[in-house]
């Protein structure tokens, strides 16, 4: 039941009371099987195009994917920074901070949105011939970001979904997930096959699974009696407020970000060395790697609520309790990743077409660029731990190592050296190095939180 306050603030508070391995699986759980089935219903669309437009349909959507990143990195800079910002403030037990923070959140979003629309349609061509789109791509291309564009503002709606959570409702953060993919993969085949509408109707499909979160996260955020819900004396924005989640969020700004600037680099590096077919192999090759990296995404969602209302109240015992928790799983799910890639990537690249050009270097590039997935889980993890605990530089720090620092270089210096395979190889350097670098600040902090723990228990004693 949901019409009591009173149970919203109990909800809240077993953050600092129930038992941390309980409270992971309770809230991670849930996260975890949204990530999968969202990731993979975008692997199935991916599909639906491969099969019905072909390669070309796959790269379109390939140099589309870096619009959509930085629009959902500025997204995720005020939404994840906000679900942060409550949490600590949860623990503080400042409920109206909180509820600015919401307000405050959803109008920065809705306002960003409307200007990527416009931006859009203004620069699309140029964008998607910088992005890596060649004369033969721009056809497809065109037709679908003009369409996606209009889910931009609904992003931003969205990417909010992590308020659920905090307010003690994992699962009605999964339903969110699981509703857009139920009406993605209704809409998509449709449209596609019986009304043959092709890419229009992929990027259509698209649209109408982000109506339909945006909506039931609306609903939500509006209903009486919440703790932290959308109060409408708090819409508009206050800078103090946007700032402080601002800074928190910087680290999932960075990283999606990060990620269109590799998309950017990538694609253009694949069409000087690899051609259009090898583009079509990346947008597939970084589909897969999303869907096997959803595990430890998820992971790091149920433990955002716990972590970020700890460190608030103090309780430096159960932060550790759940940083190595958090590691310890995310290295097992990185683990299972890498060994499904290992054992099916042919059959893996066929789902999606039969080309066999497309199936040879979709294969080779997905087994040896993600040679060294298995350590990324812990990478990933720890970068997330420090955002969550209130130290956005440092994890700001940690990940731009493994993208920008390291990967990106390595795309622009390589194949000058070894064409397509010093793309290929790109990344397990990437993954090594940034792994070994995120790791020495987990020593610490693990050596930090001992001392903590220690001082707290000489005080208690």
């Amino acid at each position: 039941m949901e019409s009591s306050g009173a149970k919203n603030i109990d909800k809240t508070e077993q953050f600092g009371n129930e038992g941390i391995l309980r409270l992971m699986i309770k809230y991670s759980l849930p996260s975890i099987v949204a990530q999968l089935v969202s990731s993979s219903y975008h692997l199935i669309n991916m599909s639906f195009i491969g099969r019905s437009v072909g390669p070309l349909g796959i790269a379109a959507i390939a140099v589309c994917q870096p619009i959509s990143m930085i629009t959902g990195a500025v997204n995720q800079l005020v939404s994840n920074g906000c679900a942060a910002a409550v949490a600590i403030r949860l623990g503080e037990g400042d409920r109206d901070g909180a509820q600015k923070l919401v307000g405050t959140t959803i109008t920065f979003n809705v306002v960003v949105g409307i200007l990527c629309i416009i931006l859009g349609q203004i620069y699309m061509k140029p964008l998607l011939i910088a992005f890596g789109a060649s004369e033969a791509i721009l056809p497809y291309a065109i037709p679908y970001l003009n369409i996606t564009l209009y889910g931009m503002v609904l992003g931003g709606l969205t990417a909010m979904n992590p308020m659920m959570r905090i307010e003690g409702y994992p699962g009605r953060a999964m339903i969110t997930m699981l509703l857009s993919t139920a009406v993605n993969l209704m809409l998509t085949p449709l449209l596609i096959f019986v009304y043959d509408m092709g890419i229009v109707g992929a990027a259509l499909g698209t649209f109408g699974a982000q109506t339909a979160s945006g909506i039931w996260i609306m609903w939500f955020l509006l209903s009486k009696n919440r703790t932290i819900g959308l109060k409408m004396r708090y819409i508009g924005v206050r800078i103090k407020d946007l700032v402080y989640v601002m800074t928190l969020g910087m680290p999932n700004f960075l990283m999606q970000l990060t990620q269109s600037l590799l998309s950017i680099t990538m694609n253009n590096t694949l069409r000087i060395y690899g051609g259009d077919i090898a583009i079509s192999s990346w947008g597939i090759t970084n589909s897969i790697n999303n869907l096997v990296q959803q595990p430890v995404f998820g992971m790091n969602q149920g433990a955002q609520p716990i972590i970020g209302y700890n460190i608030g109240a103090k309780k430096h015992a159960r932060v550790k309790q759940a940083l190595l928790y958090s590691l310890a799983a995310a290295t097992v799910f990185s683990s299972l990743g890498w060994l499904i890639t290992r054992l099916f990537p042919a059959q893996i690249f066929a789902f999606f077409n039969d080309d066999p050009e497309l199936i040879a270097v979709g294969t080779q590039m997905l087994i040896i660029f993600r040679m060294f997935i298995f350590v990324v889980g812990l990478q990933q993890a720890g970068a997330s731990y420090f955002q969550y605990s209130g130290r956005p530089k440092t994890s700001a720090v940690l990940t731009l190592s493994r993208q920008v620092l390291i990967l990106i270089p390595c795309l622009l210096i390589l194949p000058r050296f070894y064409q397509f395979n010093g793309i290929l190889y790109a990344g397990p350097v990437s993954d090594l190095i940034s792994t070994a670098i995120t790791l020495g600040f987990i020593i610490v902090e693990i050596k930090r939180l001992n001392k903590l723990i220690h001082e707290e228990a000489l005080l208690e004693g």
